[in-house]
């Protein structure tokens, strides 16, 4: 019963000061202030710097490992991917993706050459343009992996297997992104 009383307590005495305005109760329930943009800082680099060009109507494509550029890959797509870095580690705790494009993609942390990647969040048929990715990584390089998307021009003529007509993808293209955007707390 005592407990319960000294709960009790606690917790007018809390609403009390937090009603009063207190300075330290301020504090502690403030919401918090956003950094600047990371990925617009002086020496941040990305494999398409149109990415981080803070204009959303310049675009960059993601990239291909290499040989795999304009071809099907048999029984599936290949992931294209984009690499933010940053000159030193910073806490993120947000990640803003603009992109008409990204569908089904991966968002990665590097956790250092010996832990190598952090999956930070998977998505899986994406219809946002905008993609908010609340997160708390402390890395110097985020990776985008994304599946690249079908193109329906120039598909090769149907291949019939027992009776069975198959379309097939001449050319697989790699996903654009308008803007990639970094944050942590002030």
């Amino acid at each position: 019963m005592r407990k319960v009383a000294l709960i009790l307590c606690f917790i007018l005495i809390s609403m009390y000061l937090a009603g009063c305005e207190s300075a330290f109760f301020q504090t502690i329930f403030q919401e918090q202030e956003w950094s600047q943009n990371y990925a617009l800082a002086e020496g941040v680099r990305c494999t398409s710097p149109e990415m981080i060009d803070g204009d959303v109507n310049t675009a960059g494509s993601t990239v291909f490992p290499e040989g795999v550029y304009g071809r099907t890959v048999y029984g599936g797509f290949p992931s294209a991917e984009v690499e933010v870095t940053l000159p030193e580690k910073k806490s993120i705790r947000k990640i803003v993706i603009r992109s008409e494009d990204l569908s089904t993609f991966d968002v990665l942390a590097s956790m250092g050459e010996k832990e190598g990647w952090k999956l930070v969040k998977e998505f899986e048929k994406n219809t946002e343009k905008e993609i908010v990715i609340r997160t708390s990584v402390v890395t110097d390089k985020i990776k985008i992996r994304a599946r690249g998307k079908e193109s329906f021009e120039g598909t090769e003529r149907a291949i019939v297997h027992g009776g069975v007509m198959a379309l097939r993808s001449a050319k697989i293209t790699e996903p654009e992104i308008q803007e990639i955007e970094l944050y942590g707390f002030k």
